[in-house]
């Protein structure tokens, strides 16, 4: 067996087990497969350099036409092949694919998904060509290489061998160190993907191939025993596999594990060099085959791995299915791009497959030619969202800063009013009450903030009586804590004489005013409400549970929650309890420090959604400029059901949950009810923008949830979606906007 074969054996296993370990990681099995890339920066180095060498005249033109072949034609027939794929698709929302796919073309994609702020790490999948950031390094490196060997080349014969190897070594040895520093910058990212960075693997792998071609391999010679080569192989080999293994991207030895692999790399093409085998083993012939195909497999796992996540198959299927997939396909186009078969029969074939490609190809060259590039458009949408986050935001801090100044025109308005009922009508609409309460009050709040706008109330569902001193104690603490105070608890229990002595200790010496409840006879609170009272003269008990009764009229079937009429009824008796305590104490002046939200009922309306949410917020945040907006492209329902969970572990959910999501996330009817349930507590609108989520919402038999059937609407008017059929038109997105505002407030 000649040398040549001696070094490819090694080589073709080195290579599959590097091209098996990207695959893993990009299926999320092998954490640390992702430092193979740094292999193959090392092969393509050395191979590039031992290839140059074994050339007895080495020519630019046939270096270049070789490189076209074997590297730049399978990328871009892969290119287009999936663009022509993913163009049947409808449902796939690619708005990057005339940049990106440029990007790749013209061998720039690594700095393209860094200007991009695309994240390999980030384990989504949200591009078929977020592997080719490696090809854009590769076709640098092969564009560069030959003036860089004929210049080394030249040197190394003119004067002296080693001076290319020790230039190259060195320049290994700083482009590493360089990696290492930037590897402790927070820009992970232009750590992995920058070219100066990664170019220490391939100058290592350079350098090794001028070593090898002047000096041979560097080996003692008692080690060069093929007994003994082999054994020390096999432990670089295993060193290798263990930190594709246990290193993940997150670790901190991140950055020295792929140095590390540079190096393990290097040891195993020296000493896989010098291992003889007389005759190849069917293993052996098998791993060579597979290692032939080692390019396209990496070409094509990203694009299949891409398009099976819209394929609903479950995970322990998809995974065998994509493996399977990207072989075949790779072997087909590896021996259709391959020009040297002699076989008749075989050339046959492999015309008929040419002629199939190059149809799907040219079809994929059409759809990107035609492709609209929507990313100015995108960032523009990004960049208005980020503007109105920031003025939300302002508003906010400017409430702080505010309302100082009101306490401080509120005390001086009290000291001019003049003693009488007129006036004391006024200053019972005027004061800023703090009103803190289940549902009933929340109900009623538009009511009550028309009698007392000046006043701050904080509501919500279900609201039981043992938080009023948290919220009385966060009041204090912001120095907020006004007067009088309105409570309205206990119709969802009672809660012990110590926690009502401390909610009255946190009042102090300020006007309370506690209403009864009308569910007594469940709650058995009214009793234990009116004993308390008596030990305390400033608290005063609102008897609602008396003045409503005999008034149907006031409630709805629950005969707990407020009609309109009962809205009104409920607001008065809170009125007139406040005034006839002013009345009785006018002449007693008491000096009051109130403070006032800037905000009326914070965050009332959540909304959740992806880019569906995005697209249309310029339409919808004057009118929902309170409202809370969480908002992810990439929602799916795990990561959905997280955030409302997460919401409801801090009491942030609001009442109103609205879900405004387009086809690119697609829940089944089980994950919607799913949801629901999480939200049973609350008012639900969900959005629908396609036929399936009408299909899954259509029977739901949920009283809290709302439909808003925005595809009806799709179907009347073609111009309400974008060319992708997916994404909503100007004129679509202000359509949903009206239909939100409509249906919502």
């Amino acid at each position: 067996m000649n040398s040549s074969k001696k070094y490819y054996h090694t080589i073709d296993l080195i290579r599959l087990l590097s091209c098996f370990a990207i695959l893993l990681y990009h299926l999320n099995i092998l954490k640390g497969g992702y430092l193979a890339v740094c292999t193959f920066f090392v092969l393509s180095g050395y191979l590039s350099c031992i290839s140059a060498f074994r050339k007895e005249k080495f020519s630019l033109r046939s270096y270049y036409c070789n490189r076209l072949l074997k590297i730049y034609l399978p990328l871009i027939l892969v290119v287009f092949i999936t663009i022509a794929v993913i163009s049947f698709l409808p449902n796939i929302s690619w708005f990057n694919l005339k940049p990106e796919t440029t990007s790749v073309l013209l061998g720039y994609n690594n700095f393209w998904q860094l200007s991009a702020n695309l994240d390999y790490f980030a384990r989504h999948i949200n591009s078929p060509f977020m592997h080719f950031w490696y090809i854009g390094i590769l076709l640098q490196f092969e564009l560069v290489f030959p003036l860089i060997y004929l210049l080394f080349r030249k040197i190394g014969d003119k004067i002296h061998k080693s001076i290319p190897c020790i230039i190259t070594i060195i320049l290994s040895i700083i482009s590493s160190i360089y990696f290492y520093q930037m590897s402790l910058t927070d820009n992970v990212m232009a750590t992995y993907y920058s070219t100066f960075t990664r170019i220490f693997s391939l100058l290592f792998g350079l350098s090794l191939g001028f070593i090898h071609s002047y000096y041979g391999p560097l080996i003692f010679k008692p080690l060069k025993k093929n007994f003994i080569s082999k054994i020390i192989f096999g432990i670089y080999l295993l060193l290798l596999i263990g930190l594709f293994v246990f290193i993940d991207s997150k670790s901190i030895y991140f950055a020295i594990s792929m140095i590390g692999v540079t190096l393990i790399t290097c040891r195993l093409i020296d000493y896989g060099s010098v291992i003889v085998k007389d005759k190849l083993s069917i293993i052996d012939k098998i791993i060579k085959k597979l290692s032939s195909i080692s390019y396209e497999v990496y070409l094509f796992q990203y694009p299949i791995i891409f398009l099976m996540q819209y394929v609903v198959i479950s995970n322990y299927l998809s995974i065998p299915i994509i493996i399977v997939l990207t072989f075949i396909l790779s072997y087909i186009l590896h021996i259709c791009t391959n020009f040297k078969d002699k076989n008749k029969v075989a050339k046959v074939f492999k015309y008929i497959i040419r002629i199939i490609i190059l149809i799907i190809s040219l079809y994929g060259v059409y759809q990107y030619c035609i492709a609209k590039d929507h990313t100015h458009e995108m960032n523009a949408l990004k960049e208005q969202l980020a503007e109105n986050e920031e003025m939300l935001k302002q508003k906010q801090e400017e409430y702080e800063s505010q309302l100082k100044q009101e306490e401080d025109d509120w005390l001086e308005q009290m000291l001019e009013l003049e003693n009488g009922e007129k006036e004391l009508k006024n200053i019972v609409t005027n004061l800023q009450v703090v009103g803190i309460g289940d549902s009933i009050m929340l109900g009623a709040v538009d009511n009550l903030y028309n009698t007392f706008p000046n006043s701050y109330f904080d509501a919500e569902v279900s609201r039981s009586l043992w938080v009023a001193k948290d919220i009385l104690q966060d009041l204090n603490n912001k120095n907020m804590l006004g007067n009088p105070i309105v409570f309205n608890l206990g119709a969802n229990g009672d809660c012990t004489l110590s926690c009502k002595v401390e909610i009255m200790n946190q009042c102090k010496d300020r006007k309370v005013f506690w209403l009864t409840v009308t569910n007594d006879e469940e709650v058995h609170f009214n009793d234990s409400l009116l004993s308390f009272a008596s030990e305390y003269d400033n608290l005063h008990i609102i008897d609602w549970n008396s003045i409503s009764e005999g008034h149907p009229e006031y409630f709805y079937a629950d005969g707990l929650h407020l009609t309109e009429t009962g809205k009104g009824a409920y607001t008065k008796a809170i009125y007139d309890a406040i005034y006839k305590v002013y009345l009785e104490e006018y002449n007693e002046k008491k000096e009051e420090i109130i403070k006032q939200h800037e905000e009326e009922q914070k965050n009332k309306i959540s909304f959740y959604g992806n880019n569906l949410l995005l697209n249309v917020f310029d339409d919808i945040q004057d009118d929902f400029s309170d409202a809370k907006f969480i908002t992810d492209q990439k929602f799916n329902y795990k990561t959905l059901k997280n955030e409302i969970q997460k919401a409801i572990d801090n009491n942030s959910l609001n009442y109103k949950v609205v879900f405004v999501l387009d086809s690119n996330i697609s829940l089944t009817k089980e994950e919607y009810c799913d949801l629901i349930e999480m939200c049973k507590e609350h008012k639900i609108y969900i959005v629908s923008t396609n036929k399936k989520d009408i299909n899954n919402l259509s029977d739901l038999e949920y009283d809290n949830v709302t439909v808003i059937d925005f595809y009806a609407e799709i179907k009347k008017h073609d111009n309400y979606l974008m060319v992708d059929g997916i994404h909503l038109s100007e004129e679509g997105n202000k359509a949903l906007g009206d239909l939100l505002i409509n249906s919502i407030i």
